[in-house]
């Protein structure tokens, strides 16, 4: 941490991603991801996109790179030129539903994530 706290180094390599950050992040993965120097940033579908971020980050749901992208004006346009940029799943909730499920204000641990799946399932289950 940049207060003075030293962390013990090579407990974990992957970086925790706070909340507040997720969407800085997110946009740096999905937009700047291009791999060749001097093109213009491309965006990633939501594979890629979690895919760079989970080998960078931990704790960060792909719920949250889920919204992100159906946010993304680009990757809205393209979306009706390009079915493959969201790649959408069935079992995908629509982001209305995650975003009503999900509390921003509690930390986002596997446990707290895995009942928000179960929620998920059982409200799409009803």
């Amino acid at each position: 941490g940049a207060d003075g706290l030293s962390e013990p180094e090579g407990i974990s390599l992957k970086r925790v991603a706070v909340v507040e950050d997720f969407f800085d992040i997110i946009y740096s993965m999905h937009v700047e991801s291009s791999t060749e120097p001097g093109k213009a940033p491309k965006h990633a579908g939501q594979k890629k996109t979690y895919r760079a971020i989970a080998e960078t980050y931990a704790f960060l749901p792909r719920e949250a790179v889920t919204r992100f992208l159906m946010s993304c004006t680009e990757c809205q346009k393209r979306m009706h030129f390009n079915s493959n940029g969201l790649e959408p799943k069935e079992s995908e909730p629509p982001s209305s539903l995650v975003s009503g499920i999900i509390d921003y204000n509690m930390p986002l641990t596997s446990t707290y994530l895995k009942q928000m799946k179960l929620r998920v399932m059982n409200s799409q289950e009803q």
